[in-house]
């Protein structure tokens, strides 16, 4: 009688053991997974960055342009000032001064407009510029993505070989034990 109970005290203890590996086998493995697809975080954070410096010296190129547009704006707006007061001390009388000064008026509606088109058009430049940027950061995220899904695939294969390598000797370690 004691030989059959210490035969099945060891039985289900080789069992327990058995049971407690493959746990362990499989955190260990699920672990490893997840450590790698934390890694693989690295790569988006890196495409989203380097989009953040494009946009960044894109946007700062950009203003430098409309700065330095709106610079030439303001001289030619002071330059113009300059010349309706000299056409004013010019004038020899209130209709030569109102003359001049309507004279002026289409000039510099002029050139507010073109102001306008030329700040527009820097504008739109930066904004095309940016969506380009943002275009290939979309394409390599989802080449990122698309290779990612590649090596879960290959690793889902994997395991699934390697769980059915290992499902005939378990059988036979529980038909040998019963």
């Amino acid at each position: 009688m004691n030989a059959k109970i210490q035969e099945a005290i060891s039985t289900i203890s080789k069992r327990a053991r058995a049971r407690y590996a493959d746990l362990l086998a499989n955190a260990r493995q699920t672990t490893q997974k997840a450590a790698g697809t934390v890694k693989k975080g690295k790569g988006p954070v890196k495409s989203v960055s380097k989009l953040g410096l494009k946009v960044t010296a894109i946007t700062h190129r950009t203003a430098d342009k409309l700065l330095k547009q709106q610079t030439k704006l303001v001289e030619k707006q002071i330059d113009a000032f300059a010349g309706g007061l000299r056409a004013a001390a010019d004038a020899a009388d209130v209709r030569s001064l109102l003359r001049s000064q309507v004279e002026m008026v289409p000039a510099g509606a002029a050139r507010l407009v073109d102001n306008a088109r030329e700040s527009l058009r820097i504008i739109g430049i930066g904004g095309s510029e940016i969506g380009s940027v943002a275009k290939e950061t979309v394409a390599e995220l989802r080449g990122i993505r698309s290779t990612a899904k590649k090596a879960a695939a290959k690793s889902t294969t994997a395991k699934k070989k390697v769980a059915a390598k290992k499902a005939p000797a378990a059988k036979v370690e529980t038909s040998a034990a019963a």
